[in-house]
């Protein structure tokens, strides 16, 4: 049985720009929703500005992502650091040429630009980071699925690059708009088609490799004039992610000498009562997040048994079973991994991964799972044959899982 199964390998993550580190990206978040803030209310002194920044200040140090729970983030649609510099304790945008900084001050309406104008920057930053994902050199792939929650373009950004390579023989397959667990559908739908290839046409050469490549802009949809709880949190835990992978037939891993994750299970499942506690709304200006205190309560309320009949698709018992299993789990906030850990009684190496991962990305929405599962097969210390049980969770609410083994 698991000489057939696919397997997923190759993880490659791409770095657009260098990672900001959380304290200067408060800083700046602080200066923007303060730069709005003076604006929506026509206050136009320096002391005006130096009281809304310190409100600023203030409000983030209470509510936001501290720097203790996140160390860096990458941000494409934010000032760089050469866009700024410190000025007896106050931070200062510099004169720049990029148009993203438009966000943060002197755009015509004090919520920066409009949602056409960042889904055009989406297309242009997408564009120049396909090319570093695929060099001329690339394989083509039988099938190549999109995913993302943060841009949407017809035709897309990897449309015009699978045209431009007249990668004829390449299907193009869009799999938008589900968030955080983004990862869990793209891998169903790629060992779907690898299973109906055969059976749809049989006289053809069945396909043996499907590609799934996430690209998450979140910077691209920064509420400034927003300074609620709400936002505040959003705004200091999102960050943008980049990175492709393949999933391939048994026989395409063997042949190869593929070392991967071999997929064992699937399961999903849409949670009652709480479809408006996790929302994402596209609005005049940027996709609006809603992120109701409840998450937490409502995935800790039902992930054991999720797990248990996770488990069992795949043969496995979760209590007998628990101790030798690695675990994959979405951070989506900077407690979710813990609340978790506790729930299942997981030990801290069982979920050391998806903490380090969120601690050095923050969160990347649907390409943060790869990350964590290009960490398990880059740790050593994790043997060939080990069991990972991968869990992420988004809007519905949905919860859904996979079972892996490490090859």
């Amino acid at each position: 049985m698991h000489a057939a199964t696919p397997v997923l390998f190759d993880f490659t993550p791409a770095q657009v720009v260098k990672p900001v580190g959380q304290r200067i990206a408060l800083e700046i978040s602080a200066f923007g929703l303060a730069k709005g803030h003076c604006k929506t209310h026509q206050l136009e002194s320096k002391q005006d500005m130096r009281n809304a920044l310190d409100h600023m200040r203030d409000k983030i140090a209470r509510y936001a992502v501290s720097t203790d729970q996140i160390n860096r983030r990458q941000l494409v649609l934010f000032p760089r650091l050469r866009d700024v510099r410190f000025s007896d304790g106050e931070l200062i945008l510099q004169e720049s040429p990029h148009p993203h900084l438009r966000m943060f001050r002197d755009a015509d309406d004090t919520k920066g630009i409009d949602l056409k104008q960042r889904h055009a920057s989406y297309g242009k930053i997408v564009g120049d980071c396909l090319q570093d994902l695929y060099p001329d050199s690339s394989a083509p792939p039988d099938d190549l699925i999109h995913v993302t929650c943060s841009g949407y373009l017809a035709p897309s950004p990897v449309e015009r690059m699978v045209a431009r390579k007249e990668w004829f023989d390449t299907t193009v397959t869009h799999s938008y708009h589900m968030g955080c667990y983004g990862a869990f559908p793209a891998i169903k739908m790629a060992h779907g088609f690898l299973a109906s290839s055969a059976m749809s046409n049989p006289s053809a050469a069945p396909r043996e490799r499907v590609d799934i490549v996430h690209t998450e802009l979140l910077s691209g949809h920064h509420n400034i004039e927003d300074s609620g709880i709400e936002n505040i949190i959003t705004m200091s835990l999102f960050a943008d992610g980049f990175i492709k992978y393949s999933l391939a037939s048994g026989e395409y891993a063997r042949q190869h000498g593929v070392h991967g994750l071999r997929v064992l299970a699937f399961h999903e499942h849409l949670l009652p009562d709480s479809a408006d506690d996790m929302t994402w709304v596209p609005a005049a200006h940027q996709f609006q997040m809603t992120l109701s205190v409840m998450v937490p309560v409502v995935i800790k309320r039902h992930v054991r048994r999720f797990v248990a009949d996770l488990l069992r698709r795949a043969g496995l018992d979760f209590e007998r079973d628990k101790p030798t299993l690695m675990f994959a789990i979405h951070p989506g906030g900077p407690k979710i991994v813990e609340h978790i850990q506790g729930e299942l009684g997981l030990t801290d190496d069982q979920v050391a991964i998806s903490k380090k991962v969120f601690r050095e990305n923050g969160n990347m929405s649907s390409a943060t799972i790869p990350h964590i599962l290009k960490g398990i097969l880059e740790e050593k210390a994790i043997k060939a044959g080990t069991r990972v049980v991968s869990l992420g969770f988004g809007p519905g609410l949905t919860v859904t899982g996979l079972v892996l083994e490490k090859t």
